[in-house]
């Protein structure tokens, strides 16, 4: 019997009691938005396996044989209720559940320079004048004061070359002249978040999926209240809803395995401190180091 040691209200077990999948439910999660995250995590065709509630009180000893009828996921409107549950074969039996090997992109926190690139501030400046409020918790900027608002990539700069390699740009419709040749800095590719939501979304804490009506969900839990709003739809040229599908595909792959969150570093560094020294010397402090020193090179050249 495993267990992931992370704080979870939903957790899907296997046959041979073996947490495998999980999340927290903070109320807006669905069966049938459960279905899609299985065919985003598990490899195996969604017609050889099935869901069932665990029936033991508290943490489940056998739950290959004490547990319910199987769930219908497909089309299943009715909220996930916090508690075990059990992934069989659809008539039962124990099977193994392979999970994928695909992970999450890493993204550390970006963070708005006070004198960026002319395609960063033209970036920043557009963003700003389409949303014009937090896409999120729809909070307004107050007579064009942005203090506290931070214009965000959907796509990070720091993966240019997957950006690349994704031919991201020939799905980018906006003909803007200063956004660089790769179009990542296109207005297409950002959306405008208060500072700590930006956070939330850069660690995939939270996410929009734009086939459920641009509904925000949070993959973890939280006292702020995103979790089952609708994003504020803006003017054109809007998000590009590929990219918004592609960061919710990646905050599934990073938060509903059976080991967490991939990358879950911690952001606040404390004034005065070497911001360098203190990344370097952190958790997989390589990693978070390339991924910053990419961010600021490929801010330059994209």
């Amino acid at each position: 019997m495993s267990r992931a040691t992370i704080r979870r209200n939903v957790r899907f077990l296997d046959g041979e009691n073996n947490e495998i999948l999980g999340f927290w439910q903070n109320g807006s999660v669905l069966w049938s938005q459960i279905a899609e995250w299985m065919h985003i995590t598990i490899t195996l065709p969604s017609v050889q396996y099935a869901v069932f509630e665990c029936l033991e009180s508290g943490n489940p000893e056998n739950p290959a044989t004490n547990h319910g009828p199987s769930i219908n996921l497909s089309g299943n409107n009715n909220a996930v209720h916090p508690g075990y549950y059990v992934v069989l074969s659809a008539n039962g039996e124990p099977l193994d559940i392979p999970i994928t090997e695909e992970r999450a992109i890493p993204r550390s926190v970006s963070y708005n320079l006070s004198n960026p690139d002319p395609r960063i501030a033209a970036f920043r400046d557009r963003v700003r004048e389409r949303d014009n409020c937090c896409v999120v918790t729809g909070v307004r900027a107050a007579a064009e004061d942005y203090t506290g608002f931070e214009a965000a990539h959907i796509f990070p700069v720091a993966h240019l070359d997957l950006w690349r390699s994704g031919q991201w740009s020939q799905r980018i419709e906006d003909d803007f002249h200063n956004m660089g040749d790769s179009k990542i800095h296109s207005v297409q590719n950002g959306i405008l978040l208060v500072s700590h939501v930006h956070a939330f979304f850069d660690k995939y804490r939270i996410a929009i999926n734009p086939d459920d009506n641009f509904k925000v969900t949070s993959f973890v839990e939280e006292y702020f209240g995103f979790d089952g709003r609708h994003m504020v739809l803006s003017n054109h040229p809007q998000p590009l809803r590929s990219l918004l599908k592609y960061h919710f595909r990646m905050a599934v792959l990073c938060n509903m395995k059976a080991r967490g969150p991939e990358y879950d570093w911690d952001e606040d560094i404390p004034p005065g401190v070497d911001p360098v020294a203190e990344i370097s010397n952190s958790k997989e402090g390589k990693l978070r180091f390339e991924l910053v020193m990419a961010e600021r090179l490929n801010s330059l050249v994209s």
